[in-house]
């Protein structure tokens, strides 16, 4: 049976871009890059809404 994992990002005021719509603010450190990606590897599918999707999509064809 597989589970299902929740996570989210928040905050204070309920946006997780900055003021000018970017992410820039969340690139993590090496430590936390590789812990996140270990993660990745075991999941079967994601959800997430259009924005972060459209954000998303460049990793599709990064490495072409």
């Amino acid at each position: 049976m597989r589970s299902v994992t929740y996570s989210m990002g928040v905050s204070l005021d309920g946006y997780i871009v900055g003021p000018d719509g970017g992410f820039n603010w969340t690139a993590p450190d090496e430590k936390v890059f590789r812990f996140w990606i270990d993660e990745i590897r075991g999941v079967g599918v994601h959800l997430m809404g259009r924005r972060l999707y459209e954000t998303m999509l460049y990793w599709e064809t990064a490495d072409q």
